[in-house]
């Protein structure tokens, strides 16, 4: 049975339901501590370093993302979705990430899920969802900042990314672009 690490951040609840974006990076025990060394030394190569997207200069964010879209390890694994015009945030944050999960999880599978800032209360109704929905999940909890490590911090930049393209940052809309064309970044709200 393959174990799957599940790493969700969203953002968006300050556009008051304009606009909420769903990242979901889906990564296999096998792959997983490549990936996170290999994000880590992307992160000091482009100074963003342990930074939030949203405290990160344009210039390291346009860096970082642009070594991400070129980081083979990372085809089939980075997963979003954006949804307008709602405030049905922890439905759409559980649709998301059972359909990563479905896109991801060949064969035999469980899954450990791991949000940003989750506070427990909320893990627990997330993890009766997902079991709801015949999600094989073992365990759901939120990541505080100081547990923060390389993939849920990719998971803030790319819920960021996403963001900026969508608001029409010209240099992000075109790595935006070749992301999804090279398989690295998938669109699950279609």
């Amino acid at each position: 049975m393959t174990k799957l690490y599940c790493y969700v951040d969203e953002s968006g609840q300050d556009t008051r339901g304009k606009l909420f974006i769903v990242a979901v990076i889906v990564v296999g025990t096998d792959a997983r501590d490549e990936l996170i060394a290999s994000l880590e030394v992307i992160e000091q190569e482009t100074s963003k370093g342990q930074l939030k997207w949203s405290n990160t200069n344009r210039t390291r964010r346009v860096e970082y993302i642009r070594s991400i879209v070129n980081l083979q390890l990372l085809v089939r694994k980075i997963n979003y979705a954006h949804y307008t015009d709602t405030l049905d945030y922890l439905p759409l944050t559980v649709s998301t990430i059972e359909k990563a999960l479905r896109e991801t999880g060949e064969g035999d599978f469980t899954a450990i899920v791991l949000i940003d800032a989750l506070p427990p209360s909320q893990a627990r109704r997330i993890g009766n969802l997902l079991h709801q929905s015949g999600m094989p999940v073992k365990k759901v909890r939120g990541v505080r900042r100081e547990e923060s490590d390389a993939l849920i911090r990719l998971a803030d930049s790319v819920c960021g990314w996403v963001r900026d393209s969508h608001e029409a940052e010209t240099d992000l809309r075109v790595l935006f672009d070749q992301a999804i064309r090279k398989g690295i970044l998938r669109d699950l709200g279609k």
